[in-house]
């Protein structure tokens, strides 16, 4: 009888236990049957002014891969403030379709309504209703828009209206200028990071980042009709004929300008000239005209000098040849030219290029330098000195003395450039080739063509 006790009052208690999980409350982080939704954002825009991609459309473009080479308009609210940039008005920000920092777009290097700069780092606040005007990409893994955009509007105010782009005109020569059109095309279809060759460029001058008369060049930006709108990036250009600009009222916005030099497609993003190698033929119809100078100095006692870098190949792991040595207290500046890399001799070819000069006119010329080096195999094979007229097929050029690569003296040398006497454009390379028996260091200064 107290077995039949015990086991009946075990059975009640199994049979309460069961009845009162059903009373349990799920686990915390039981997934529920439904999924909030509320702060989803739909992908949504064209990308016009009257119909801007939302932030999430852009990333959605960006990460499929689909980065616009025109530029786009993209609204959002600013949600974070990266780094403002008194130097050149500019403001590196972020944007998204929500007050949050989730999947955000970085809006690289911006600039203010009708492609200003900004003057103040309170000219935007975070919570900003914004929107701008520029091409998307992905760099390094960001998703952004890329330097060169600006605002559209800006808390409801509204910058220009973007004109639309003129049709493309002109062949890049003196006698028929590209028109900008043209000249985003061409370069717009170049690979990244590629030098195009002299070209001539019009446009109105549509606004002025700075005037250095420090440097001595000024940057801002063209385009056909002066506005804000399709403009090309001329950066770090010289004045009239290469020379130094001296004072700030030497260009001016809305002036008819003529710009010479090679161009290039920086990043793969933003079309612009070269910094340093561009100059203006013409300002208001004004100018000489000229794009070669007669003879040739440099020094590279600042700079290169206008010299163009041409790696012609690299072996794997090597990024570079030739640099610029800065000058010290006690040595000028020079050119330097080595492949010898991790503590091996690479195999690579490489060449620095004068500008264009002229010849015209005269019945002989000189060139005269200063160069050292050591670590040499066959110096006359390893640095060469060559003579153009259209700055791609080169003559070698005899030269008068090599360094015999047993110290860091510079000698003098010279190559008689006769053979080129008469020519209205000429050109003159260093070119540098190792092995990987002998990759030599060489040095070059004080380059006179008269």
């Amino acid at each position: 009888m107290k077995k039949l006790i015990l086991s009946l009052t075990a059975l009640a208690m199994m049979a309460f236990a069961f009845t009162g999980c059903e009373d349990v409350p799920m686990p915390y982080g039981e997934p529920s049957a439904t999924k909030d939704t509320t702060n989803v954002v739909v992908a949504q825009g064209s990308g016009t002014a009257d119909d801007p991609y939302n932030v999430a459309k852009a990333m959605e473009l960006i990460k499929a891969g689909t980065y616009t080479s025109e530029p786009v308009y993209v609204k959002g609210v600013v949600t974070e403030l990266s780094k403002f940039n008194s130097q050149f008005g500019n403001y590196t920000y972020y944007i998204n379709d929500t007050k949050t920092t989730d999947n955000q777009l970085e809006i690289y290097r911006g600039k203010t309504l009708n492609n200003q700069n900004f003057t103040a780092e309170t000219d935007l606040k975070v919570g900003d209703e914004v929107v701008v005007y520029g091409a998307l990409t992905n760099y390094n893994g960001t998703s952004e828009m890329t330097s060169g955009n600006y605002l559209y509007s800006l808390n409801g105010k509204q910058g220009e209206p973007v004109t639309p782009t003129a049709a493309p005109t002109g062949d890049g020569t003196a006698a028929n200028p590209y028109n900008v059109a043209a000249a985003l095309n061409l370069i717009k279809g170049m690979d990244a990071g590629v030098n195009s060759s002299e070209i001539y460029v019009k446009g109105k001058v549509s606004s002025i980042n700075e005037l250095s008369t420090s440097f001595g060049n000024a940057t801002y930006y063209i385009s056909d009709d002066g506005s804000r709108s399709n403009t090309l990036y001329i950066f770090r250009s010289k004045y009239l004929n290469g020379e130094n600009f001296t004072s700030e009222d030497q260009l001016k916005v809305g002036d008819d300008v003529v710009i010479y030099g090679p161009f290039v497609n920086y990043m793969g993003n933003t079309p612009e000239a070269v910094a340093n190698k561009t100059y203006l033929v013409s300002i208001n119809g004004k100018g000489t005209g000229e794009t070669t100078k007669t003879g040739l100095e440099a020094t590279f006692d600042d700079g290169e000098d206008n010299f163009t870098i041409e790696n012609v190949s690299l072996a794997p792991g090597l990024t570079y040849v030739w640099k610029h040595n800065d000058k010290t207290a006690t040595t000028a500046g020079y050119m330097k030219a080595s492949a010898y890399a991790s503590k091996k001799n690479l195999p690579a070819q490489s060449r620095i290029v004068s500008p264009a000069f002229s010849l015209a006119g005269l019945t002989s010329a000189t060139l005269t330098f200063q160069h050292t080096g050591r670590f040499f195999g066959n110096v006359a094979q390893e640095c060469k000195v060559q003579a153009s007229t259209d700055g791609k097929t080169w003559t070698d050029l005899t030269v008068s003395a090599y360094p015999d690569g047993s110290n860091w003296n510079f000698i003098d040398a010279t190559c008689d450039l006769s053979a080129f006497a008469g020519q209205n454009k000429v050109y003159i390379a260093f070119l540098y080739t190792s092995t990987s028996e002998a990759a030599p260091t060489w040095e070059v200064k004080n380059v006179v063509v008269k």
